[in-house]
C-alpha cells in the first residue's frame, strides 16, 4: 500500500470499529452485543479484513507480528508490564487501599478476547502498515491515537482525561511492540495484564461483563482459532508447493 491508501485504509476501519463498539453498547442486549461487538468489530474489522487485505503478501504471520519469542522479547515485557502494572497497583498498596481481586474473574476471558483483536489491528495490522509507508515514530503515534480513539466507542471512556490517558497508553504498547522486534505477542502480553488491572479499578467504567460475555467470547475465540488452523494449513501447503515447483524446476 502507498502511503494515502495506507491512510485511508487505517481511518475506514477505525471509524467503522468505533460506531460497532459504540452500537454495541447502545443496547447491550446479549444477541445485539454479540453481533456488533464480537463479530463485527472483533471478528470482521479487527480479524479477517486485516488477513483479506494482507492475503497475497509472503508469509502472512511475520507481516503481522506474530514472530519468535527469545530472550529480547521477555527483557521488553517485563519492563513494559512492571511499569504500566506496577505503576498502578503499587501506589494503591503503599496507600493501604484493597485491591479488588474478587472483580477480575468474570472479566478475564473478555478481555483476553478484546485484547486479541486490539493488539492484531492496531499493532499487527495498523501499526505495521503505518512504520512501511512513513516510519517508525509516525506509527508508533498514529497507533496510539487510533488506540485512544477507538475507546469513544464506549460510553465510559469518553472524557478528555481518559483519551489522553489511552494515547499515552496506546503509544506505550506500540513502543513495546517495535522495540520486541514487531512481535505481538509482547504486545499482546503486554496489553492483557494492565487491562486485568484497569478493570478491577474502573471496573464501573467497562460494559456490563456477565456469564453471557464470557460464553460469547469463549465462542468468539473458537472461531479465531479455528481461522488460525486454516491459515497455518493454507501456509503449509503454500510453502509445500512452492518447495516441490522449485524441485521440478531443479
Amino acid at each position: 500500500m502507498n502511503q494515502r491508501k495506507t491512510i485511508i485504509c487505517c481511518v475506514c476501519i477505525e471509524i467503522i470499529v468505533i460506531l460497532c463498539v459504540a452500537l454495541a453498547n447502545v443496547y447491550p442486549r446479549p444477541f445485539w452485543y454479540f453481533f456488533w461487538y464480537h463479530l463485527l468489530y472483533g471478528v470482521a474489522c479487527s480479524f479477517l479484513v486485516p488477513i483479506f487485505l494482507l492475503h497475497k503478501e509472503k508469509s502472512l504471520f511475520a507481516l503481522m507480528g506474530l514472530r519468535p519469542f527469545g530472550k529480547r522479547q521477555l527483557s521488553i515485557l517485563v519492563v513494559f508490564v512492571g511499569f504500566s502494572v506496577g505503576g498502578q497497583l503499587i501506589p494503591m498498596v503503599a496507600a493501604g487501599r484493597a485491591v479488588p481481586w474478587e472483580l477480575l474473574p468474570m472479566g478475564v476471558v473478555p478481555l483476553i478476547m478484546t485484547t486479541f483483536f486490539e493488539e492484531f489491528f492496531f499493532q499487527g495490522f495498523c501499526q505495521t502498515r503505518l512504520e512501511k509507508a512513513f516510519g517508525a515514530l509516525p506509527a508508533i503515534l498514529a497507533s496510539g491515537l487510533m488506540f485512544s480513539l477507538y475507546h469513544l466507542g464506549y460510553p465510559g471512556f469518553r472524557t478528555l482525561e481518559d483519551l489522553m490517558l489511552l494515547f499515552a497508553v496506546g503509544v506505550g504498547f506500540a513502543a513495546a511492540y517495535k522495540f520486541s522486534g514487531s512481535n505481538l505477542v509482547v504486545a499482546y502480553f503486554v496489553n492483557l495484564p494492565n487491562a486485568f488491572v484497569t478493570y478491577m479499578l474502573k471496573f464501573e467504567q467497562f460494559p456490563s461483563m456477565e456469564l453471557s460475555s464470557t460464553i460469547a467470547s469463549v465462542v468468539t475465540l473458537c472461531v479465531i482459532f479455528a481461522v488460525f488452523v486454516m491459515l497455518v494449513y493454507r501456509e503449509k501447503n503454500g510453502r509445500g508447493k512452492t518447495k516441490r515447483e522449485n524441485e521440478g524446476v531443479g
